[in-house]
């Protein structure tokens, strides 16, 4: 997980009532909150896979050297690659790979987040056209950053006027966030997780939060990003 912090400013052209903004700022820090998540799963899986090679490393290591003292011969040199598959081999009954629904369950948002991470209101703009900037981590606000984007583009383009049409900009948006994310995708599968568990959790900590935005940019509470 990247630890740099970011910005994002958001045009945007009207505050709307009070309700309306704590309703807009309540989504938008809970969108922000679940991709957080999203990445610290990622991170921590691909953490606890790398301890749990490097025991096994030193655990054959000290089977190796036992081998050697006992039988008298030269310790013998193992391509590194061997001890992982050693690993999933012989040690799968004995460690169970996490379960991502359960791992999203139990995980407090609140919890997880660093106080420097913390998404905070660094200005705002009261005027029409306004703006309201965010300081946070750098990755949920890049993926915001893109949604919002994306999804102001398709609502520019004249060409989307059908409802079919409009359909069709809203899915080749959700496949540009899929290929964004496909760093942490490959790094999951790579862990054996399955096609049908990672898109679960992307569409339920990242997808299905970020479609909540779509009602302040329709009714112009946010606009799109400022580059």
């Amino acid at each position: 997980m990247d630890k740099r912090n970011g910005k994002l400013k958001v045009k945007a052209d009207k505050l709307g009532t009070v309700e309306e903004v704590i309703e807009f700022l309540s989504v938008f820090q809970n969108v922000y909150k679940s991709i957080y998540a999203f990445e610290f799963i990622v991170q921590m899986l691909e953490n606890e896979h790398e301890r749990n090679l490097m025991y096994e490393k030193k655990r054959f290591n000290k089977i190796m050297d036992y081998w050697g003292e006992s039988s008298g011969r030269r310790r013998f040199w193992i391509d590194p690659k061997f001890y992982e598959i050693f690993s999933n081999e012989f040690n799968a009954d004995s460690k169970r790979r996490s379960n991502l629904l359960d791992l999203q369950n139990q995980i407090s948002f609140d919890k997880l987040i660093l106080p420097s991470d913390s998404l905070k209101i660094n200005k705002v703009n009261i005027q029409s056209p306004g703006f309201w900037e965010f300081l946070g981590s750098l990755n949920p606000l890049q993926q915001i950053r893109e949604y919002l984007k994306d999804r102001h583009e398709r609502i520019k383009d004249k060409n989307y006027r059908s409802r079919q049409e409009e359909q069709i900009g809203e899915l080749e948006i959700t496949e540009k966030q899929t290929r964004i994310l496909n760093g942490r995708i490959e790094t999951l599968k790579s862990l054996g997780f399955s096609d049908i568990e990672i898109r679960q959790m992307v569409n339920s900590l990242i997808q299905e939060p970020l479609n909540r935005l779509n009602k302040f940019q329709d009714n112009g509470q946010i606009e799109t990003p400022e580059e």
